[in-house]
């Protein structure tokens, strides 16, 4: 969930989870590409693919998310377009959150700084398939209360790294990348 309620105000921690190490910026770790098994056909034919994917896959997450937090968390279900269920289940306290405190977010996350951290075409069944490095940028967004007073914390850090993982759908559309884990970096802030 990209906010979390604390004492007494609402903060918006990109948890989104709603991207990363452009501008001269090394990857905290190194790209990791394990080759198919022998027969295997790999999901994309490169980890630039790879990459394109899952950028489009969490811009698509972040669309949905702040849609649903506009709306006060209503219908968190939606989520389940771009996100595993497991990782929408996962979420679905912070939107409850929303909707009985009466919040709502103002503004579009967006994100930038993007980096392949690994791309494993030999996944079991897809999970854990990309895994990106990436810059959640919160500066545009707001949460309100039912009065339409903000309850972000002057602290929050409107630049949050994140790692965020996908794993392919098992739909119709299997080439398709759902956001299945989205985790603040603790290491070097790669953001800045």
């Amino acid at each position: 969930m990209r906010f979390r309620l604390s004492r007494p105000a609402a903060t918006l921690a990109a948890g989104l989870a709603l991207v990363l190490l452009l501008a001269g910026c090394v990857p905290p770790d190194p790209i990791i590409t394990p080759e198919p098994g022998p027969g295997a056909t790999p999901v994309f034919a490169s980890d630039e693919e790879a990459l394109a994917a899952a950028t489009d896959a969490f811009a698509n997450y972040l669309r949905v998310s702040d849609q649903i937090l506009a709306e006060g968390g209503a219908n968190p279900d939606r989520l389940l377009s771009v996100a595993t269920k497991e990782w929408v289940n996962a979420q679905s306290t912070g939107f409850e959150e929303a909707r009985t405190k009466k919040l709502h977010s103002v503004g579009k996350t967006t994100f930038d700084k993007v980096s392949l951290q690994q791309y494993d075409s030999t996944a079991a069944d897809g999970v854990g398939i990309v895994r990106l490095y990436l810059c959640v940028d919160l500066t545009a967004v707001d949460v309100l209360d039912a009065n339409g007073h903000s309850v972000v914390s002057e602290t929050r850090p409107n630049r949050i790294p994140f790692e965020v993982t996908f794993d392919k759908s098992s739909g119709p559309a299997n080439d398709q990348l759902l956001v299945a884990n989205e985790e603040k970096w603790g290491g070097r802030d790669f953001c800045a």
